[in-house]
Formats: C-alpha cells, sequence, structure tokens
C-alpha cells in the first residue's frame, strides 16, 4: 500500500476542502476516488479531513489489476465513491464491480463539463475530466488564483493555461514518453522499444546507437515540448505563473528542466475529485465564457 503525503500547504485559507472542513459541512465519513486513465487505474480513500489517506494504482494491461482494485474496494466502508474516466470500457467494468460490491452511490465527472471549475473551453463536453480536476485541485491549493500553469505527466503531456483571474483557459496536449516509444516501435521495422522510464539524471542528447539515440530523443523532446509550452503559455502575464506537475514522470521531467523546489503532486486528479465533492451541489454552477 503506499501512502500519499499531503503536499505542503495543501489545504490553505482559500482553499474550498479547508473551509468546509472548519465550517463543519466537508466530507462523509469517508469517499472512494477512482482516477481512470488511458493506461493506468488510480484509487485512493479521503477521510472527513480532507487528506488522502491511502492511494493505490494499476495497469490496465495488467492481468491482475482488476482483482487487486476488488480487494481493496471491498475492504473498504466509504459513504461514496467519486470516479473520473476517460476510458469509457473500464469506468463501465469498475461501475459493475461497485455494483456487486454494493459500494455507491457513485458521482461521475466523465469529461470537464461535470468538473466546477472556471473555463472557456469552446468544447468542455469533449474535454478530459482529468485535466479539468487536475486544475480544479492546483486553483483550490492556490486560493483559486492565477495566473497558473498545470503539467500533467502521463500517457500524455497535457500543459494547461491558468489566466490571472482564476479561469482556465485551455491548454495542450502532447505524446508522453511512454506513448512515444511504443508508437516508434510499433511504426518503424527495425527501432526497438527503449520503455517508458525517465532517468532521474541527465542523460547525453544523443546516442551511439538506437537505443540511447531513442531514449535522448523521447527525453530531450519531451523536455523541450513542455519547456516551450510553458513559456509560450506564460505570454501576456504581468507575473510568473506558478506551477503545478502531476503524474508518474513529473518529478524526473521537472528535474531535467531546471525547475527549483517544484511543486508536485502525484495524484493531482484524486484530490480534484475531493475538491469537486467538496463542493456538493454547487457543482453545476455555471461556466464563465464556456462553449
Amino acid at each position: 500500500m503506499t501512502r500519499l503525503r499531503p503536499a505542503r500547504s495543501w489545504a490553505p485559507e482559500g482553499g474550498r476542502i479547508a473551509r468546509a472542513i472548519r465550517e463543519g459541512t466537508s466530507l462523509a465519513s469517508s469517499i472512494v476516488l477512482i482516477d481512470v486513465g488511458n493506461t493506468r487505474i488510480k484509487a485512493g480513500c479521503a477521510n472527513a479531513d480532507g487528506v488522502i489517506r491511502w492511494s493505490w494504482a494499476g495497469s490496465l494491461s495488467d492481468g491482475s489489476t482488476w482483482e487487486s482494485l476488488g480487494d481493496r474496494l471491498s475492504a473498504i466502508e466509504a459513504a461514496g465513491v467519486a470516479i473520473a474516466s476517460v476510458n469509457p470500457p473500464a469506468a463501465d467494468r469498475i461501475g459493475e464491480m461497485l455494483g456487486r460490491l454494493g459500494i455507491g452511490p457513485i458521482r461521475w465527472f466523465r469529461s470537464a463539463n461535470d468538473v466546477p471549475v472556471c473555463h472557456r473551453l469552446e468544447a468542455p463536453s469533449r474535454t478530459g475530466a482529468d485535466r479539468a480536476l487536475a486544475v480544479l485541485a492546483a486553483l483550490d491549493r492556490a486560493g483559486r488564483i492565477g495566473p497558473g500553469i498545470v503539467v500533467q505527466c502521463g500517457t500524455a503531456i497535457t500543459v494547461e493555461r491558468i489566466e490571472a483571474d482564476g479561469c482556465w483557459a485551455g491548454g495542450a496536449i502532447a505524446i508522453g514518453p511512454g506513448l512515444a516509444s511504443r508508437s516508434l516501435r510499433s511504426g518503424t521495422a527495425q527501432l526497438p522499444e527503449v520503455g517508458p522510464t525517465i532517468p532521474e539524471a541527465p542523460l547525453p542528447p544523443w546516442g551511439a546507437s538506437p537505443e540511447p539515440a531513442l531514449r535522448a530523443g523521447i527525453v530531450w523532446g519531451t523536455v523541450g515540448a513542455i519547456r516551450e509550452l510553458i513559456a509560450r503559455q506564460s505570454e501576456g502575464f504581468d507575473r510568473d505563473p506558478w506551477v503545478a506537475w502531476t503524474g508518474g514522470d513529473a518529478p524526473a521531467l521537472a528535474m531535467l528542466l531546471g525547475r527549483e523546489h517544484p511543486w508536485i503532486e502525484p495524484s493531482l486528479v484524486l484530490r480534484g475529485l475531493l475538491v469537486a465533492v467538496a463542493w456538493g451541489s454547487e457543482s453545476r454552477s455555471p461556466h464563465p465564457e464556456s462553449g
């Protein structure tokens, strides 16, 4: 079992969770949080104090993932479940599992349209709930004030721009290192797959054989893309934006970008689910300038 340590100042004075707890209107006794991605599932359980007490992750390509998730869910007494999904088939399977276990009610977050975050998106119903929840969690931590940037490092790399007024303007989606490696392997006759691991120490930007050459291109190409997107999305602000990082590769990529003391939260989407639930009935409040 992996225990999450709350990020520093996770519940600031201005945070929705902190206010709800102080006012005595916070979460139920416990709630299960599930993030269904393209290749992985993350789950956690939060208590009424707003702290995610434990978390678990499994690969959708691993046959034991579903059994392991079922075992963990069956051992929990929860007042409800909040699920974010960008993978409808896997989400349906989890819904069936929860039904068999008698766990509920379930609150689904299937797109940005379901997330109580201020945005200026043109098509929120076609924008991933995971992106919106990561933005919501980062904003809650920052007191709902921008400007800011949220970087997710998963199957895809997403970089989101948050305006000075705390409203999400949109973002950019790029290929993640693992998917890039698999795509190069499947789309070529001889190139090998070098795996998705981002090294914790800088590596040379060239290689003398195919494997290190591929790794150099994938790693430094990813770093360059993120650096450029952060720089471009920061244009037009009157001060430097805060930058929040999340995802398994976030610590290594932030280091390779030369970021000092980066704000990193491995499970920002789970935290976003917690914030969204804390909003309760206000979750359907209007989204300014939404499409």
